[in-house]
């Protein structure tokens, strides 16, 4: 019996990844055709292609699990052995790259925009979530820590000088990257409501041909970079730079719609034809930052580490070649500024790390409270008022001064579902008064439904007014976990985690980890709904409908939260069939964002500010300020208490 239900299990597990989630993003990409009219690259090169390596991918890691692994891919049947050779002797995870390698090359073989532009970027997304937020930990509980380094992987941090093959890879987990980001962007093309980013004066300026001999320099200065390193952590940080530098412009140039006009001359020169010419194979989408100028000045301060006697000749270079941008009138003056900033940014990152860091862990250990006779009033409660004053004042400003009063009783509800979550599901015997966020969620869809069918207000108008707030009532919440010590994470090293010390914290009284460096999750949270929110405000900009807006508010606070669960530490939060039980949720809420993503031809939202929401925000801050920062320690009745005694 015991075998039957093995097989069985196995054959349910195959065919959930075989069939299941096939067809969930086949009929999702059906039924969001009309809504993504992005256009499609060609069949060939993004089309088959990719395919046709993503089926290699695919099949050879399957064969390399079951032949030298004596097992099934992982998760919940893994093999036996940890593999290292055949495939993932080139790459750690084939499986997940060639699923997500086919499913653009499908999509673009399908002619379907929606496909290559949506759910091929979101099901990658959901690859990495998966395997970043459990994964990972799974396979280390399974086979420890493994000393396995593939070829596309992270050279060590150690001073012996890199590998050939290790320079080698670097190309390919940079450069390949970088040109997929940046071309993706010039395919699509100049944004809707795009904001052009030259100065007035600017198209005056001439056009000096003799520039583009370093403007064009910049390419052979940059992919020198792996060659001349001299130590392995040299070359870690050169790729990680990039990454970041990708992820930071990636996620402006997708959320900020700015173009350069680049300035019209007729070439006198061979260097003038060549600078048309690599216009024709440019454009003026990715304008602002300027990759150009991030990556000269990377260049610049990786030889000047590997040959310090010129560094000065290095920086000059980048300078002249930042300067090129504006002569060859490839960028604007702003383009170079921002270019110039987000290096410095990139290049600081740890430092401007550490000072957020210690700013968080000032602010976890700055707990106060004050008594008026039986009653406590505990600072962390108006960060929690904050976070209501802001969500009720942008959801109202969405609604209209007409349903200030419902999005006034709507946040109430909020603040019901988030208690009565809170003691029913991670309530602990030292807190009779914690609170949830995913109950304040429900909470507030429920008094949306009532308030759709009592007010015959547009279910979707409402959802959506509180899915565009809903990023930064939490980011700012946020703020009020720090001090509380709730929603803390697990341990870390020094380099990551904040210490929270204060006697009174929840990672004190209840987990009993005070002094401890643990990862500041607070912090991820705060740092993935900022993300969601610049991107829920871009879909608004361009009049994306209000179902849409809903749908990639849920699968992005899905994502984040499935992530940011794996480095949560709290000893109260319940698991179910292995994983969390906020990860189960957080998957629910992406299917749900899925679904809604399909609605069509709802509504859009209108921004409209009022007077009524700002008085309406006060009263909701005022309201949560009290239930989440005032209460009355000697009593034992139930809501009575928001710590132990």
């Amino acid at each position: 019996m015991e075998k039957i239900k093995e097989i069985t299990g196995k054959v349910l597990y195959g065919l959930l990844f075989a069939a299941l989630i096939p067809i969930i993003l086949i009929l999702w990409a059906k039924y969001t055709h009309d809504i993504v009219t992005l256009p499609l690259p060609d069949k060939l090169l993004c089309g088959w292609i990719p395919f046709i390596l993503g089926v290699i991918f695919i099949c050879a890691g399957m064969w390399s699990l079951w032949h030298s692994g004596k097992g099934l891919p992982m998760n919940a049947f893994p093999p036996k052995y940890f593999v290292k050779n055949g495939i993932y002797a080139f790459t750690r995870h084939p499986i997940y790259l060639g699923a997500a390698l086919v499913c653009f090359g499908l999509s673009a073989v399908a002619q379907s925009a929606s496909g290559f532009w949506l759910v091929s970027p979101v099901f990658s997304l959901l690859m990495v979530a998966y395997v970043a937020g459990f994964e990972n930990e799974k396979t280390e509980s399974l086979f420890d820590a493994q000393d396995y380094k593939p070829f596309l992987s992270l050279p060590a941090a150690s001073d012996i000088s890199p590998s050939f093959t290790e320079r080698l890879s670097s190309y390919f987990l940079v450069f390949v990257p970088w040109l997929i980001v940046y071309e993706v962007f010039i395919f699509i093309g100049a944004p809707m409501n795009a904001i052009i980013t030259n100065l007035p004066f600017e198209k005056q300026l001439p056009a000096w041909e003799f520039s583009e001999v370093f403007y064009a320099f910049t390419y052979l200065f940059v992919l020198s970079v792996p060659f001349v390193i001299r130590t392995k952590k040299q070359l870690k940080s050169f790729i990680t730079d990039i990454w970041f530098a990708m992820i930071i412009v990636g996620i402006f140039y997708l959320v900020f719609p700015m173009v350069v006009k680049q300035r019209d001359f007729i070439p006198h020169s061979f260097l003038g034809r060549f600078i048309l010419f690599e216009r024709s194979m440019d454009g003026e989408a990715c304008a602002l930052p300027s990759f150009h100028v991030i990556m000269a000045f990377m260049a610049a301060t990786y030889f000047g580490r590997s040959f310090f006697r010129f560094r000065w000749i290095w920086y000059l270079l980048a300078a002249v070649i930042s300067v090129s941008c504006i002569t060859t009138g490839a960028h604007s003056i702003p383009d170079v500024v921002a270019g110039f900033f987000t290096y410095i940014i990139i290049i600081y990152r740890q430092q401007i790390w550490n000072f957020i860091r210690k700013q968080a862990e000032r602010l976890s250990n700055s707990w106060q409270e004050w008594r008026v006779g039986p009653v406590r009033i505990i600072n962390h409660g108006f960060y929690g008022g904050a976070a209501g004053f802001i969500g009720t004042l942008l959801t109202g400003c969405f609604l209209g001064r007409q349903y200030a009063i419902v999005c006034f009783a709507i946040m109430v509800c909020v603040i019901i579902g988030a208690g009565l979550w809170a003691q029913i599901i991670e309530g602990s015997p030292k807190l009779l008064r914690p609170y949830g966020y995913y109950g304040g969620l429900a909470g507030g869809i429920f008094a949306c439904v009532i308030a759709h069918f009592v007010f015959s207000i547009d279910l979707f108008i409402l959802l959506a007014s509180f899915a565009m707030s809903a990023p930064w009532i939490q980011a700012t919440g946020r703020l009020r976990c720090l001090v509380q010590g709730c929603c803390h994470g697990r341990p870390s090293n020094e380099n990551i985690g904040i210490r929270f010390t204060h006697p009174n914290s929840r990672v004190n009284r209840i987990s009993g980890m005070a002094g401890v460096p643990l990862h500041p999750t607070q912090l991820y949270s705060i740092g993935t709904n900022i993300i969601t929110g610049l991107v829920l405000i871009r879909l608004f900009s361009i009049g994306i409908s209000a179902s849409f807006i809903i749908g990639i508010y849920f699968i992005l606070n899905g994502t984040g939260r499935f992530v940011e669960e794996s480095f949560r530490g709290e000893a109260q939060t319940p698991y179910w069939k292995g994983m969390r039980i906020y990860q189960w949720i957080a998957i629910i809420n992406i299917l749900i964002g899925i679904i809604f993503t399909t609605i069509p031809n709802t509504g859009v939202l209108v921004f409209q500010p009022n007077f009524s929401s700002f008085i309406a925000a006060i009263g909701i801050a005022i309201l949560i300020t009290i239930a989440s920062g005032v209460d009355f320690p000697e009593s034992n009745r139930r809501f009575a208490r928001l710590t132990s005694n």
